[in-house]
């Protein structure tokens, strides 16, 4: 037994005593606090109430002067409200005062002195009704009066409750005598508990420190634990968690405290959750202490992870209570275990795909080291070179000089290790006999730290196609001699027809202007016909020729389509109506804008297909519709409709219709005439131009063909109507030209067409001739044969150039195959010009040369067809609709345009003359961008093509030649543009 000194039973004991002795004061001192409490209210309400009855008397009775005073009834509702008030407190006092005898009779003499005020104010107010004069009077005194009873009787009153008040609240030593017992007694209790308690206090001291010692050990072994970087967790037998530490969040997304009292299952697949059930449970019963597994975890957001968890079995009085786990996260080092398992069979994979390729490749594949020697040889290898692995492996080229090429590979070898780049090589060997040819291509071979151990070589046996390319060379070689002996017979028949028929069509223009008869005149326009119709045949063969071959191109440039098809009917007027047919045309109103294309081609077109409706119609009509439907980036489609009564062609032929020299019957030949390349060339044409052709049926008899082509629009803003002059010169008055041509009857009708047009010609019957002649005289132009004895025209042209003349040189000639056009260009000719010829436009080719194209100096009339393509047009629409028609800024532009431009075509000229040609492609490249804001035509056209000469690095006389051409049209330009700004 403990003995009684210990202080704890004496701080226990003393505790006691003192809680009870604090008790008993405490309820003796709410006691009397209580029943003062409870006077002090009262006293106090009492006071309340008196000086409530004092104040509302005071207010009565200024109310009742107020209104007396003033008039104002304002006053009589305060009068009512100081009456109402007054009677409240009163009743109040009456039961307050009940159980003193007193105080009830001061009370009831109270009741009765403020009934009598009210009575008396009410009495004042009736009278002031009655009289204002009188009541004022009555209220009204010059005299001291005595005490009011009321007033005097309220100050009695409050004067006795005031001094109860402070009798109840002021101080007396015999009131204090409990606290004095129990502040006492407090001491008294305050030693007996202090001596106690600090026995207790040194107890609980020592106990401090042990706790603390014992907390900072926990929070050593907490901290071990969470800085181990695993997660820590305790469970009960049924698996739910007991204790999870803060490194749990980063292995399974769950806060600590959202783990606690949850079973391990909810982490767990349900696969998993039986594996390890099985094998905890296992473990338990085996008696186990430790044990180590691995398996996946499904983490808060469904990821997966890979743990490796750690089991001690807890046991509490020597039973089994729980588990003790330590899990890590091995998620990093399963993905590399199983990117290593995968990398495993990758690599199992692909040395069976490397051994089966190997072994079933038909190149020969060889591995050597830097040494040279063989590590590794296919299949491919040991049958080709009799060779089986085990005689190559260690071994070098050196030893089997019969059967490789020793010197070839081993320098080869050595550029490959060297250089650590790959070679590829072309090489013969002796096999069997036969000489066989390889394509070896030579590889370095790199370890993982980029440093190269080896080779591989892969030979390819290219014997069968170096074979093959050997047949192929001679095949070419003898297409190419083929094609080569076709061009130069089509260029030679072309020259040979065109010489002859140059003449007939020249002399019959002659004879036009000679008087005839009659009859001369039909058999003249007979001549004409015939000769017109030859020449398109010669025409369309070279047309189609050209189009097979891949060489012809169409042009580019603006024209009017309206004006086009006009043209084409009205050349087949008169031939409709001598056959008694019809020739209509159905146009639409939307064809009034340019187009920009090959007008030629579209023109060669319809020609065709109306020349064939009128001849194999022989009553009715031909009629040709055209439609346009609009495309997409500012494109057109023109859609054309020829219709005949004909003879109509077989459903059955109309595929065959636009084959080669194909006709629908043998006797059509002997009946209409012509060979069947009509259609043919027209079906290229339209091909060429990305169209479509279709042949039908036309109901009401006979044949409807329609196609369509697209186009581009290019509709100018103003086209300035150019007058006719009054008066019609000669287009090359005054104008010396040196002639160069072998062929009598040309040269006959070259020099009549020239002198007709006012020009002085001289003749050179061959190239020599034209070199020696052109410095003889200060010729304006050279119209040049390209065909001659002794030196032909180029050579000729070549000669001029290569002296340093720049005198322009227009190529004439019956050559009109594709390319000739260009050689002659090259050679150095300013123009070209094909026979026949059509006399206004030689005259018009030699005026561009020389650069005199002026409408007021040398005008010609030209057939109403006839677009001069040098026309000058000015198109603002570009830069109006940049400007947002903003007249200053339009004229601020043009001005500087016209101010800059004349000044950098001069320095442009100066560049290129001084063979400085960087210099002056960047001023072409300047000019053009002007030029695509002001746009000029053709001068645009002018300077890209010089543009694209400068940049070929082509002859600097055509190029100066263009340049002239280019200052020419601009000059031209001035005038329109000053009209624009004028207009503006």
């Amino acid at each position: 037994m403990k003995r009684i000194s210990n202080p704890v039973i004496f701080v226990f004991a003393a505790a006691i005593v003192s809680v009870a002795w604090f008790t008993w004061s405490a309820w003796m001192s709410d006691a009397a606090s209580m029943r003062m409490n409870a006077r002090v209210r009262l006293t106090t309400e009492k006071i309340r109430l008196l000086e409530q009855v004092a104040y509302q008397a005071r207010a009565l009775e200024a109310a009742v002067r107020g209104y007396i005073i003033t008039g104002d009834t304002g006053f009589l509702g305060r009068e009512d409200l100081s009456e109402a008030r007054l009677r409240a407190p009163i009743q109040s006092l009456a039961v307050l005062a009940g159980d003193n005898a007193y105080e009830a009779a001061q009370v009831d003499t109270l009741h009765n002195l403020v009934y009598d005020r009210i009575v008396f104010s009410q009495y004042l107010v009736r009278t002031a009704h009655e009289s204002s004069v009188m009541a004022g009077a009555m209220v009204q005194t010059r005299h001291p009066v005595g005490p009011d009873p009321l007033t005097g009787l309220t100050g009695r009153m409050l004067v006795d409750q005031y001094g109860q008040f402070n009798d109840l609240t002021g101080p007396a030593w015999y009131d204090r005598l409990p606290f004095v017992l129990a502040v006492s007694g407090g001491i008294g209790a305050v030693i007996v508990l202090g001596a106690g308690l600090m026995g207790v206090i040194r107890n609980v001291r020592k106990a401090g420190l042990a706790e603390n010692k014992l907390r900072e050990n926990e929070e050593r072994y907490r901290l071990l634990i969470e800085d181990a970087g695993v997660t820590l967790f305790t469970s009960n037998r049924g698996g739910f968690f007991t204790y999870v530490n803060s490194k749990a969040k980063e292995l399974t997304g769950y806060e600590p405290h959202e783990l606690v009292g949850k079973q391990y299952v909810d982490l767990l697949d349900v696969s998993e959750h039986k594996r390890l059930r099985k094998f905890y449970e296992q473990q338990a019963f085996d008696g186990n202490r430790e044990s180590t597994v691995r398996f996946q975890i499904r983490r808060k957001n469904g990821e997966r992870r890979w743990v490796e968890q750690h089991v001690v079995l807890l046991r509490k009085n020597g039973l089994f209570s729980g588990y003790q786990c330590i899990v890590k996260d091995i998620t990093a080092e399963k993905t590399k275990e199983v990117e290593l398992i995968r990398a495993q069979k990758e690599m199992e994979t692909l040395h069976e795909r490397f051994e089966s390729v190997l072994f079933n490749t038909p190149n020969i594949i060889f591995i050597k080291d830097t040494l040279g020697r063989y590590v590794l040889v296919n299949k491919r290898f040991e049958t080709t070179f009799g060779l089986t692995p085990e005689q190559v492996i260690g071994r070098t080229d050196r030893d089997f000089p019969e059967k490789l090429n020793v010197e070839t590979s081993a320098e080869t070898d050595r550029k490959v290790l060297l250089e650590e780049k790959m070679m590829e090589v072309e090489d013969t060997l002796d096999i069997d006999g036969q000489t066989r040819y390889f394509h070896i291509a030579k590889f370095p071979i790199r370890d993982p730290q980029g440093r190269v151990y080896g080779l591989c070589g892969v030979a390819t046996d290219i014997t069968q196609r170096i074979a093959r390319e050997h047949e192929l060379m001679a095949s070419r070689k003898k297409a190419e001699t083929a094609h080569s002996r076709m061009e130069n017979f089509m260029a030679n028949m072309s020259h040979e027809l065109r010489t002859p028929l140059n003449g007939i069509i020249g002399f019959t223009n002659l004879l036009e202007n000679q008087p005839l008869s009659g009859e001369q005149h039909d058999y003249l326009q007979d001549i004409k016909a015939s000769a017109g119709n030859l020449l398109v045949l010669v025409n369309s063969l070279l047309d189609f020729s050209s189009i097979r071959a891949g060489k012809m191109h169409l042009e580019k440039a603006a024209f009017d389509p309206a004006g086009l098809i006009r043209q084409t009917l009205d050349r087949y007027g008169d031939r409709a109506t001598e056959k008694g047919l019809r020739l209509e045309c159905e146009m639409e109103d939307g064809l009034r804008a340019p187009l920009l294309g090959d007008a030629t081609r579209l023109q060669q077109i319809l020609h065709n297909l109306i020349d064939n409706a009128i001849k194999f119609t022989h009553e009715g009509g031909v009629t040709l519709a055209v439609s346009s439907a609009p495309l997409e980036n500012r494109k057109v489609s023109l859609r054309f409709s020829v219709s005949d009564t004909g003879i109509g062609i077989p459903e059955e032929m109309r595929g065959k219709v636009g084959q080669v020299f194909t006709q629908l019957d043998v006797g059509d030949v002997r009946k209409y005439g012509g060979i069947g390349l009509g259609l043919a060339l027209t079906r290229e044409l339209i091909a060429l131009h990305n169209g479509t052709l279709d042949v039908q049926g036309n109901p009401g008899g006979g044949t409807r063909i329609e196609f369509s082509i697209p186009y581009q629009l290019d509709v100018p803003e103003t086209i300035a109507d150019t007058p006719m002059p009054d008066a019609v010169l000669l287009p090359l008055a005054g104008k010396l030209i040196l002639l160069a041509e072998d062929s009598l009857l040309n040269q006959k009708l070259a020099i009549k067409t020239l002198n007709g047009a006012g020009a002085t010609v001289d003749l050179a019957e061959n190239g020599v001739e034209a070199v020696r002649m052109y410095v003889a005289k200060p010729y304006d132009c050279i119209l040049m044969d390209i065909q001659m004895p002794e030196m032909d025209g180029l050579e000729a042209t070549r000669i001029i150039r290569e002296a340093g003349s720049a005198i322009p040189i227009i190529a004439f000639t019956a050559c009109a195959l594709k390319g000739d056009r260009e050689r002659c260009l090259l050679a150095g000719m300013n123009e070209y010009v094909s026979k026949p010829f059509v006399p206004k436009e030689l005259f018009q080719r030699v005026l561009e040369a020389i650069g005199e194209r002026f409408p007021d100096t040398a005008p010609f009339v030209t057939d109403a067809w006839e677009d001069a393509p040098d026309e000058i047009k000015i198109d603002l629409r570009h830069l109006k609709s940049v400007a947002e028609n903003d007249r200053e800024y339009l004229l601020e532009v043009l001005k500087s345009f016209m101010q800059n431009t004349g000044p950098m075509f001069h320095r442009l000229l100066a560049a290129t003359s001084g063979g400085d040609w960087e210099h002056a492609a960047r001023l072409a490249k300047v000019l053009y961008a002007s030029l695509m804001i002001v746009r000029i035509h053709p001068l645009s056209y002018n300077i890209v093509q010089i543009r694209q000469k400068l940049e070929a690095n082509a002859e600097p006389l055509t190029i100066l030649s263009d340049i002239h051409l280019a200052i020419k049209h601009y000059k031209q330009s001035l005038v329109l543009l000053e009209e624009e700004i004028r207009d503006l």
